[in-house]
């Protein structure tokens, strides 16, 4: 399980504190990008629209990926990395909203979490979480990696404001 961005190309990059300066950029890059009709370049004036903004808003979520099978749960439409506490609500036995187009389907079984990239097809394939809690506190960690570089890479004397408003925007330091 991991944060991740979408970028430029429909790649898409995890966030963590591990990034190379390639990939922030482009994370940057992409967030300051969503949802803006301009062209303009990623710089002071587009940062600061983001420092200002009312929430921020990127394409991208949680990601499950089996490493043993190989299926991968991409984050839903509309499910973005604001709601990734959500996910926390399955600990509770409560079913979480996850998006949509397709939306993933969700099973609780006996100490694990079965996610399925689409619920329209429950024979399909799904990733098996077991440890949820400890899975969803190394999300925390990495987003928390992901703050000191914004703190430390972001241009324009803007590291610490930024930081600070994906802080509030995606609670991040609070912990679960």
């Amino acid at each position: 399980m991991q944060a991740v961005v979408e970028v430029t190309g429909g790649d898409v990059v995890a966030l963590s504190g591990r990034m190379s300066r390639e990939e922030f950029d482009r994370v940057l890059t992409a967030i300051a990008e969503y949802g803006s009709d301009d062209d303009a370049e990623c710089g002071p004036a587009r940062l600061r629209a983001l420092v200002d903004a009312e929430m921020i808003v990127m394409a991208g979520g949680l990601e499950v990926r089996d490493t043993g099978t190989g299926v991968r749960v991409g984050p839903g439409c509309c499910a973005g990395l604001e709601s990734w506490r959500d996910w926390a609500r399955l600990l509770d036995s409560e079913v979480p909203w996850l998006g949509r187009s397709p939306t993933p389907g969700v099973e609780l079984a006996a100490g694990a979490v079965r996610v399925r990239p689409d619920e329209e097809r429950p024979d399909d394939p799904a990733c098996e979480i077991a440890d949820l809690a400890g899975h969803l506190e190394r999300v925390r960690q990495d987003l928390i990696g992901f703050l000191e570089l914004v703190r430390r890479w972001t241009p324009h004397d803007l590291g610490g404001a930024l930081a600070a408003r994906f802080d509030e925007d995606f609670v991040i330091s609070a912990p679960l």
